[in-house]
């Protein structure tokens, strides 16, 4: 009986240990403040989507990683490993098709932001490269503003001639008739179809594609 007191006892001396212990260590414990704006409330990877407006299948979006922000004051999403949009006609064909490295789309305004290594192309084939590119959805159509940069963007024509926009261009839904701006350093190379291609230089004030 007396030895089965003493272990009583002892027991509880070592349970009152542990729980002055654990209350010492939540009392050290760090208070760790969290921004939830910085937290996404979707996170996905391998994403697939095509994106209607008025009944009707306007583009595709294929991502290798999404993340999207509701918790702050402009919505947004976050593409932070590469991006592939394909947007259609009436008929479902591809009518202008952007990659770029990252890209971020604001919900609010309908605004697309395509960093690093962006190249862009239009149903006719012309190629715009570039380091940065704003594609603002909201803007009427056959206006010159939709697709924009004041970066420097090289233009190849379907039949291989290629020339830059030393700051940017402007172009309408389709990237059709762009213009150009600060051409007058820039270069016009045409090659000619011969065993040894030859390179004419041109230089211009200013250039608007047809």
């Amino acid at each position: 009986m007396v030895l089965q007191k003493k272990t009583a006892v002892i027991l509880l001396i070592i349970c009152g240990i542990i729980t002055i212990s654990c209350n010492k260590s939540k009392k050290n414990m760090p208070i760790v403040s969290v921004d939830i704006e910085t937290i996404p409330t979707v996170y996905t990877e391998g994403y697939s989507m095509l994106v209607s407006d008025s009944g009707m299948v306007r583009y595709r979006l294929n991502t290798n990683e999404w993340m999207m922000f509701s918790k702050v004051a402009e919505p947004y999403s976050y593409f932070p490993d590469g991006i592939h949009v394909e947007q259609f006609d009436s008929l479902f064909q591809v009518e202008t098709e952007i990659l770029a490295d990252t890209a971020y789309h604001y919900e609010k305004s309908d605004l697309w932001h395509a960093i690093g290594n962006v190249v862009a192309k239009n149903k006719e084939g012309r190629i715009f490269e570039t380091s940065e590119l704003f594609w603002d959805r909201k803007v009427p159509l056959n206006t010159l503003n939709a697709f924009y940069t004041d970066k420097k963007v090289k233009v190849t024509e379907p039949n291989g001639t290629f020339f830059y926009g030393h700051k940017g261009f402007t172009a309408d839904h389709n990237l059709n008739s762009p213009r150009f701006y600060d051409l007058s350093e820039s270069e016009l190379y045409i090659e000619e179809s011969t065993d040894t291609p030859q390179q004419q230089m041109v230089k211009q004030d200013s250039i608007q594609a047809p």
